[in-house]
């Protein structure tokens, strides 16, 4: 296992290689928004396993970093760390610099909390993919509470649906203990979108334990082509449908300290430090998802 630094020149056919395959074939980043002028003159970092490369990342001279990219199939073996503390090690040691910063991706929110990262809150569009701003001095720790479940007391207006969208893939992301989804209207666009659907696959499928539950108000023609209700029915042994006439609220509940509230088709508030509120529509919502009536139109629906 090495961490190797290079420069564009010795190394543009494997770096593109990698970054082709996650951002251009895998999320579906446009070619012409992922190759940019910055390339030549980073310093670029190989990840490699034996002679295999798996992954990369590049430095700024400013202390900006990005391009990080990990082969699908050698995920969750830490070659994201090793890449990080290579390019903190190096940003200290041979830059000279304060700090380090990214543009990171909001399901990876808790990686970068991980490895010390402090964030700004105010997610943003690049290339379709909601990101949020990270930043870290080499070797100091975090500094700041936003975005630390169960400590960061702030409540967020998301004033956006790549902001809404953003929130739902971090949220997720830091596993929370369940998650309940309800749902006064299913044309609401965030249920639509399929950064969104991704987050709720991934968490429904990470762990046995944790569950998915959809309430919805009520049955109505077409339900059959909805995306949400279409990947219940895909996952049905994790992610559970009823339907009852007391849901008023478009809500994202994730006990047991987040929520997220939506109050029109591109606006919401959002808080993951309000442990007694969570608990209080955990509470009210919690036993309709066992209570509420199955669905007659979803048994219909093709898998």
């Amino acid at each position: 296992m090495e961490i190797r630094i290079t420069d564009w020149r010795a190394s543009r056919d494997i770096i593109r290689k990698i970054r082709e395959e996650v951002f251009i074939k895998e999320q579906n980043v446009p070619p012409e928004l992922e190759w940019d002028e910055y390339d030549t003159e980073a310093i670029h970092f190989l990840a490699l396993e034996g002679r295999n490369p798996v992954g990369c990342a590049r430095l700024l001279h400013n202390g900006k970093f990005g391009r990080m990219a990990v082969l699908r199939e050698f995920r969750g073996q830490h070659w994201g760390s090793r890449l990080i503390n290579a390019i903190e090690d190096y940003a200290r040691n041979e830059l000279k610099i304060r700090d380090i910063r990214a543009a990171a991706q909001a399901h990876a929110i808790p990686f970068y909390q991980k490895s010390g990262f402090n964030i700004e809150a105010g997610f943003f569009d690049d290339a379709g993919i909601a990101h949020l701003n990270v930043y870290k001095a080499p070797g100091a720790p975090e500094t700041n509470y936003v975005f630390r479940p169960g400590r960061d007391k702030n409540v967020y207006p998301q004033n956006d649906l790549i902001s809404l969208v953003g929130w739902v893939e971090m949220i997720l992301a830091m596993r929370p203990r369940n998650a309940i989804i309800t749902c006064s209207d299913l044309t609401h666009p965030l249920w639509w979108d399929q950064h969104a659907l991704n987050a709720v696959r991934e968490f429904a499928l990470d762990s046995h334990r944790r569950r998915v539950k959809i309430l919805i108000s009520s049955e109505r023609g077409g339900m059959n082509r909805h995306p949400l209700l279409r990947l219940q029915q895909r996952l049905s042994s994790r992610i559970s449908l009823r339907i009852s006439p007391e849901v008023q609220d478009d809500l994202l509940i994730t006990a047991p300290w987040g929520l997220l509230q939506l109050t029109d088709e591109t606006q919401g508030i959002a808080t993951m430090g309000d442990a007694s509120r969570v608990k209080r529509m955990e509470a009210y919502y919690k036993p309709l998802t066992e209570t509420g009536q199955r669905p007659r139109e979803a048994r219909r629906l093709s898998l």
